[in-house]
């Protein structure tokens, strides 16, 4: 009886404990705005179960962002946030606070003089009524996100990040070390009411100098290394530049007495878009989505990151000034891109895996990555210029194009000797 009950003791904290691979950041539940489509909970549930996405991040009206949850004082409402996470269809990792610009102002609180960057009353009473209420339904919660971009409000910073202006423009700025140390007070108050809390710090907006040199340095003489378990950072420039980018973080969080931490891309992806180019440079296409969907993650995950969020299920309105146009696995209307069938090929054949490296031998401007599952099969995914010879050891039996035919399937085919490379990248399988 003892080893049946340690077995079932053991089966329970590995399936809570186990980490997304492969998420999917802003889920529209209860998308209520005019015009634009709308889909019920049980469409979008059944969605994230057919794309194998196994974590959501940012699930908007439902998440627990606090003026949703309490846009005046103890007007709580939680009937969305229930339906979500009393039966959550994936593991879901909740943001606190704020999607931007999170600090301890209350959000009815408005004028001169209302700001608060440190843990007030109303503060402690939010987040400690949150994670009473979901403690055993939630193990990730994301302190605020983004709080770099509380560099706009920097009183001696000239060269500020673009963007919207922070609410209340606090006169005296809110440095990153203030910003540090609100988030390991949040966190305390968090572990007190939940002990087995895996926190996330806020999600870095993008691995540019300033985050990297200036906000992360002193977002962690603020908060300290034990305030969060999980690093996150975002990015969305081209793809080429990743693996680069991702160096330079590792370099910097080994300097910080980070690199034990676990990383967590929570925020990328492309638009399908040509006419857009406001975070990359690279021209937008169907196809070359569908190709960021593996490009991306592989070199993610080639990189160490434990998990990869993509951005987003479902795409804003076409509109001529809307900046997120053409992110979505599915456009506007609700209709599949190719994307949506890649991001299923990604979660089937490689997301499960027990060990990702680098083909070794490749030349300049090839990828490569030999990918073994944790059910014991080989997969390879290869993009790039030229020719490289096919896998032997093991022999790759087939292989099929990330972007898939007109019918939305992928049509595997024999391996060639020889296999020949494009920016597009193939998956081959044993």
């Amino acid at each position: 009886m003892k080893q049946l009950v340690f077995m079932v003791c053991a089966f329970w904290a590995s399936t809570v404990l186990a980490s997304p691979r492969l998420g999917l950041n802003f889920v529209r539940y209860h998308w209520e705005r005019p015009g634009e489509t709308a889909r019920s909970v049980a469409d979008l549930n059944g969605d994230l179960d057919r794309l194998g996405a196994d974590a959501m991040r940012q699930f908007i009206r439902a998440d627990l962002v606090w003026r949703d949850v309490e846009p005046q004082n103890n007007a709580w409402d939680f009937e969305r946030a229930d339906e979500i996470l009393n039966a959550p269809p994936v593991v879901p990792v909740v943001t606190l606070f704020s999607l931007q610009y999170a600090s301890g102002t209350p959000p009815w609180d408005q004028g001169p003089g209302a700001f608060r960057p440190i843990m007030g009353l109303h503060a402690k009473d939010y987040v400690e009524t949150v994670v009473k209420r979901y403690a055993d339904k939630v193990q990730y919660w994301e302190i605020g996100n983004e709080m770099d971009h509380w560099r706009s409000a920097d009183p001696g910073d000239r060269n500020r990040a673009p963007g919207r202006r922070p609410p209340h423009s606090p006169p005296g700025g809110f440095t990153p070390e203030q910003q540090g140390k609100f988030v390991a007070d949040v966190a305390r108050l968090i572990r007190e009411h939940d002990p087995d809390a895996v926190i996330l710090m806020p999600g870095m907006a993008g691995l540019s100098p300033y985050v990297l040199e200036t906000w992360l340095p002193g977002f962690v003489r603020g908060a300290g290394t034990d305030a969060f378990d999980v690093v996150s950072y975002h990015f969305y420039g081209d793809w080429t530049s990743l693996s680069e980018r991702r160096k330079r973080l590792a370099k910097v969080l080994a300097e910080q007495g980070l690199a034990d931490k676990p990383v967590w891309l929570t925020e990328t992806g492309s638009s399908s878009d040509g006419s857009l180019r406001t975070r990359s440079k690279q021209v937008g296409s169907p196809a070359q989505q569908a190709a960021d969907v593996f490009r991306r993650s592989l070199i993610a995950w080639g990189n160490g990151d434990q998990a990869v969020f993509w951005h987003a299920h479902m795409s804003s309105p076409n509109r001529p000034n809307n900046r997120w146009r053409g992110y979505g696995l599915r456009d506007s209307e609700g209709k599949k891109k190719p994307a949506y069938a890649a991001f299923q090929l990604l979660s089937e054949h490689i997301a499960p895996f027990a060990s990702i490296a680098p083909v070794e031998g490749l030349k300049a401007g090839q990828y490569g990555y030999h990918i073994k599952l944790e059910s014991g099969p080989h997969r390879w995914v290869y993009w790039g210029s030229g020719t490289a010879p096919a896998p032997m050891d093991p022999a790759a039996k087939g292989y099929a194009s990330v972007v898939p035919g007109e019918d939305g399937r992928h049509a595997w085919r024999a391996v060639p000797d020889e296999l020949v490379l494009s920016d597009v990248p193939f998956i081959l399988r044993n």
